[in-house]
């Protein structure tokens, strides 16, 4: 077998994982959601009625249809795309009529991106307004929405469009170095989004003013001052739009450290709560999150890159894809056209397995981050707030692990919830633990103290007895010899 055919054999086992996955997926999470309809969270009894629960189970099995689907729908289109020869008639026909050079890329890019997009929208149609408005949530006229939606997508295309041709035309003229360009801007991406958006925007924005004086405020500084930041000030903002990860940022800059809560916070949360959600932010910094999401997504955008780049200069991958090479690489060289229509419609497929370790990752550390707060403010308060700052109920709030790990990057509150209180737990068990072992370290020095004293004493003893032995011994033997003084 050659590596065509491998790479064929294993791009159709990673299809049907797909699709069998994303089915045994849903099939688990609406027969957990199902199985906890009757019984509302406890963090969350006093918040939602056991019918606003049920209805959430409902709509929730609904939403998972329409992802079910989807996911069916984009396996469907990988496959005609390849093994049904998808690609390589498109690529055939617009060769035919406008050559090999960079318009045909555009147009390529053009038909297939407006393609993809129309093909998305009834299920989009279903899913976020069909579903929403059955369940009351869809407010607006069918026609309307629909209208809005189509103007959306044709803003979205055009908008797009000259951004990915110029992209386009960037990589040919980078020819096989095409991949480092990508990787560049990836970076950038992230870089922005992880170290300059919190600590050099948001955090210092315009509308963050200094939080007024008080009780909670002393208690926030007296926070800082306790974790390692002690020249750190206490500030309140809006919170972003773009901003998703917590309700408080730790934004620092050289020789300055700022706290900045979101004003959301104060109206949901008592201090104890708001400490808890600081602690989550700085927690955030102490335990050097924000390096280790960039050293790692950074890492894995390198090597993905420049994996794809290899890959798509070589003859057998496109034979694998059913792709014809001469389409493909034209003179010799990548299209990079066809490699972002590959990009959109095949990889997500066939990468699909690494969003486990993705996801594994990143909820590694925020339940890293919520251990932290549970160290230093307690497990309850911060149950407390995570199960008050959350909004969305019109979900399920038991999501079924396993479905959680594949599609939500971030862990679910409940599942939060759960494991900070599981971390008290194991920290009052530990601690328990450690003050038994320290009661029995202290027994065996006591007892080896004794041990020695006894020890010695017994030596102390043997050594008189020995003494007065010989003593004695040298008395008897001075009598047996019948010894006396000379007569004068």
């Amino acid at each position: 077998m050659d590596i065509a055919s491998a790479l064929n054999a294993l791009f159709v086992a990673l299809v049907v994982f797909y699709v069998c996955i994303h089915s045994g997926l849903t099939i688990f999470e609406v027969r957990t959601a199902e199985a906890s309809a009757n019984i509302v969270p406890a963090a969350f009894r006093f918040r939602i009625s056991l019918a606003q629960h049920r209805k959430a189970v409902d709509y929730s099995g609904e939403l998972l249809q329409c992802d079910l689907v989807n996911s069916i729908l984009g396996a469907a289109i990988a496959v005609v795309l390849t093994f049904g020869g998808g690609l390589s008639v498109i690529l055939a026909g617009i060769t035919a009529v406008s050559g090999q050079g960079l318009a045909s890329q555009c147009i390529l890019l053009a038909s297939m991106t407006l393609l993809l997009a129309i093909i998305d929208l009834p299920v989009a149609w279903w899913r976020d307004f069909r579903v929403n408005e059955r369940y009351g949530f869809e407010k607006t006229p069918s026609r309307k929405w629909l209208i809005s939606r189509i103007n959306e997508l044709l803003a979205g295309w055009m908008t797009a469009l000259p951004v990915i041709c110029a992209f386009s035309f960037i990589c040919v003229s980078a020819s096989y170095h095409w991949w480092m360009f990508a990787f560049f801007l990836t970076f950038c991406w992230y870089f922005w989004k992880i170290i300059l958006a919190p600590n050099w925007f948001i955090g210092y924005a315009a509308d963050v003013k200094p939080m007024q004086k008080g009780e909670l405020k002393d208690k926030l500084l007296h926070l800082l001052k306790e974790l390692g930041h002690p020249t750190a000030g206490v500030f309140v903002a809006d919170r972003p739009r773009s901003w998703r990860h917590g309700h408080a940022i730790l934004a620092r800059r050289p020789g300055q450290t700022r706290l900045i809560l979101f004003n959301h916070v104060f109206k949901e949360l008592n201090d104890e709560e708001v400490l808890a959600v600081a602690a989550c932010a700085i927690g955030r910094i102490n335990r050097w999150h924000n390096a280790a999401r960039l050293a790692f997504f950074t890492a894995l955008s390198g090597f993905f890159w420049y994996g794809f780049a290899w890959l798509s200069e070589k003859e057998f991958f496109y034979r694998a894809l059913n792709i014809e090479p001469a389409l493909a690489m034209p003179e010799g060289t990548v299209n990079p056209a066809l490699l972002f229509i590959i990009l959109l419609t095949i990889v997500p497929v066939v990468l699909y397995p690494a969003v486990f370790f993705i996801h594994g990752f990143t909820r590694m550390l925020d339940y890293d981050e919520d251990a932290y707060a549970v160290t230093h403010v307690g497990a309850k308060p911060l149950a407390r707030a995570l199960a008050k700052l959350h909004r969305d109920y019109r979900r399920s709030l038991t999501p079924n692990r396993f479905y959680s790990l594949a599609n939500h990057r971030r862990p679910h509150v409940t599942q939060r919830i759960e494991a900070a209180l599981l971390t008290e737990k194991r920290d009052r068990r530990h601690t328990a633990n450690a003050a038994v072992d320290e009661k029995r370290a202290r027994a065996a020095l006591y007892n080896a103290l004794l041990a020695k004293r006894r020890e010695e004493r017994n030596e102390r003893l043997a050594l008189r007895v020995q003494l007065k032995s010989e003593k004695l011994r040298e008395a008897a033997n001075l009598r047996m010899r019948g010894f006396s003084l000379p007569a004068h």
